[in-house]
């Protein structure tokens, strides 16, 4: 059963990510989504709660958690509305964010994890921790800009490297559901040298290798000459009539500059659209 996997808070930006979730199931066949909620608490949360509110008992906590349940269960009819097929489980954890989506990853075996992005929100407990998900998930990973209202993919720009083009056989499995058909892949290299310019036979070489890495989709091929690729790649994002950025594992690729450069800036700030970290 084709799932998606979001972990929620009950931030704004949770809420928009839930409402893109079910629009993006419905036109990519997902049959179910699991909403994942954690409660864990560190060792020093029933401290700093009963001092400022008094004692931390049974009561409160239980309290909490069926409000919480009816939270969950409004965000389950905002899917079921969307398409009433769609199967909604609500899972509970006590474990710390990143190790729940990891083992809800193993235990459920989604397709997707779906997050919510925003570096303004600092009350989103899922928004504060995208990039360890992102790096620690062994599947692919969805990240989504606050208020970002979806909309359906004509075009995806994928940012690529042609020393890494291998890391293109990921984009393979996309072809699971036949929606992605009809989109069309805007690849882009971001070559300050200028080697488009002036193309020697290595460069031909690759070119083609490239097209035939693509040659199952519709894709065209563009270049730029910044120094700065996260901002080259996001200046061609605004300029261009793109729905999602789908970034390629590996050391030399977009996902690795994101990850060890400024990451606020490169997703939280800068990308306009969502991100899909391809794994």
């Amino acid at each position: 059963m084709k799932t998606l996997l979001v972990p929620v808070d009950f931030s704004t930006t949770s809420d928009n990510t839930i409402r893109f979730a079910a629009a993006w199931c419905t036109q990519y066949e997902y049959q179910r989504v699991i909403l994942l909620k954690t409660f864990y608490q560190n060792v020093f949360s029933d401290i700093v709660v009963a001092a400022e509110y008094g004692a931390v008992n049974q009561d409160f906590m239980q309290q909490h958690r069926e409000e919480a349940g009816a939270r969950l269960e409004a965000m389950s009819q905002t899917i079921k509305a969307a398409d009433a097929n769609i199967s909604v489980a609500i899972s509970f954890s006590e474990l710390p964010i990143l190790r729940a989506v990891v083992e809800m990853i193993r235990e459920e075996n989604p397709e997707m994890v779906m997050l919510g992005s925003d570096h303004n929100d600092t009350d989103s407990l899922i928004a504060r921790n995208v990039i360890p998900i992102a790096k620690a998930s062994p599947i692919r990973v969805m990240m989504v800009p606050a208020g970002f209202t979806y909309e359906p993919v004509k075009n995806a720009l994928v940012p690529v490297n042609f020393k890494t083009m291998h890391e293109l056989d990921k984009l393979s499995n996309l072809k699971a559901s036949p929606t992605w058909a009809a989109t069309r892949l805007m690849v882009l290299n971001v070559d300050p040298e200028e080697h488009y310019a002036h193309p020697d036979d290595q460069f031909r070489e690759d070119e083609y290798h490239l097209h035939e890495y693509l040659k199952n989709f519709h894709h065209e091929l563009y270049y730029r000459n910044d120094r700065d690729i996260i901002q080259s790649i996001i200046a061609f994002t605004a300029s261009n009539e793109v729905q999602v950025i789908i970034a390629l594992p590996g050391k030399r690729s977009f996902l690795y500059a994101l990850t060890h450069k400024s990451i606020s800036e490169a997703i939280c700030r800068s990308a306009k659209v969502p991100v899909i970290i391809l794994k």
